[in-house]
């Protein structure tokens, strides 16, 4: 770890605000979880189908970093990730909106070699994963038609060579309509040099109206046979072609991460209800048999999500699906993950005192010492609340170190 990234990481965690990036450097515990969803992801990648998985965990009990480690193991096994937060009623990502959800998910997306080449940054949105990708597939395809990474492009090679490719998406590995048009469209816009086309076919994959576009775009759009944009209706088969051409081009799999699903209970009842119909159908359309390939879907939601009366129990189609009878044996494989089944042990705490306490010397040039905070420290944080949040302790730690420095300092 570079000393840029834990300042960026230090502060995050002062912040409290959600920290995606090294994670491996100082977070703890979730050792069975994490085990668990290896193994999905393993299984996904030999069965080519796909899930969706639950985390039910109070405020502060490690929701979106549990999501963070799960972004460091898909990302090691070659697995392209998008972390989405659902967001509050008209900010934007609201999940009633399916294209919006979509939009984001294309948005958001990082992979292993974007994220090293960005020096460890995982800030969703920060760079297009999606265009990296799109441009990482043209320098190969460039590539294959020259025969060598040097010299002039030859016009007739390269489109013989992008018709051949595109043969082989629809027929092997079923892309079709507007999706591989707008792929093959984008290939020719490259081939040409035209980086105004080439812009509206990004727009387009990222969920823009183009059509709405004054002049010829639209018009060019509908002969390409691309005859319309991101709507509700045609989101999901984007999504499926999306996942089917990550696995085309060699990716292990797609893990889409949708953050803070408690903000539907804030939504007007026919909202919510919109919201819940598309988890349902997401659920009932995630597996191989509808085409998502190698897909694993998290969603993150508080208690109230489950077991309030604006909740998942408000749709019971839903509601069967996904709310267990109570009394069952905790699986870390299973449907719902519920956080308090799995709690911090005081060695977790301790680890990550000490974790924090290294990335913080780095980040500050300086020695710590994390002896105080692994006993005197968190004797009194148990003391004053048994139940501990990951979150309460990560500030006190942090806290805890500034507050040594400034004395030291003074």
């Amino acid at each position: 770890m570079n000393r840029a990234q834990a300042i960026r990481i230090i502060q995050a965690l002062r912040d409290g605000s959600n920290c995606l990036e090294g994670t491996e450097a100082f977070s703890c515990g979730r050792r069975v979880l994490l085990r668990a969803a290896t193994e999905i992801f393993e299984e996904l990648e030999l069965s080519g189908g796909a899930v969706v998985r639950w985390i039910k965990g109070r405020t502060g009990q490690g929701k979106t970093h549990l999501f963070a480690r799960l972004i460091q193991t898909a990302h090691s096994r070659k697995w392209v990730t998008s972390f989405v937060q659902i967001s509050p009623r008209e900010h934007g990502t609201e999940l009633h909106r399916f294209e919006e959800i979509y939009a984001a998910i294309v948005k958001d997306c990082l992979c292993d070699a974007l994220v090293r080449e960005e020096s460890g940054r995982v800030e969703p949105g920060r760079v297009s994963g999606w265009e990296w990708i799109l441009s990482e597939w043209w320098t190969r395809i460039r590539q294959l038609a020259m025969g060598s990474e040097t010299g002039d492009l030859p016009t007739l090679r390269v489109r013989s060579t992008i018709e051949h490719t595109m043969t082989s998406l629809r027929t092997n590995w079923t892309v079709h309509g507007p999706f591989a048009e707008a792929l093959r469209q984008y290939l020719l816009s490259r081939a040409e040099d035209d980086e105004e086309w080439t812009q509206v076919l990004l727009d387009w994959f990222h969920g823009h109206n183009v059509h709405s576009r004054v002049g010829e775009t639209r018009a060019r759009l509908l002969e390409a046979g691309i005859r319309e944009s991101l709507t509700r209706r045609n989101a999901k088969e984007m999504l499926r072609s999306f996942s089917v051409f990550l696995r085309y081009r060699g990716f292990g799999g797609m893990l889409i991460l949708l953050d803070e699903l408690e903000n539907v209970l804030h939504q007007p009842p026919a909202a919510r209800r919109t919201a819940y119909t598309l988890l349902r159908e997401l659920i009932d359309n995630v597996d191989d048999r509808h085409g998502m390939a190698n897909t694993a879907v998290y969603i993150s939601a508080t208690p109230d999500v489950f077991d309030s009366s604006r909740g998942l129990v408000e749709y019971e189609a839903l509601a069967e699906r996904v709310i267990l009878p109570s009394g069952r044996i905790a699986n870390p494989a299973g449907a719902v993950i519920d956080l308090a089944a799995w709690p911090f042990s005081r060695a977790d705490y301790e680890h990550i005192a000490e974790r924090i306490a290294r990335v913080y010397g780095v980040a500050k040039a300086c020695a710590t010492d994390a002896t105080e905070l692994r006993t005197s420290v968190l004797d009194g944080q148990l003391k004053k609340n048994p139940e501990l949040s990951v979150r309460s302790w990560v500030r006190t730690v942090i806290d805890e170190l500034d507050s040594s420095r400034s004395v030291a300092g003074d």
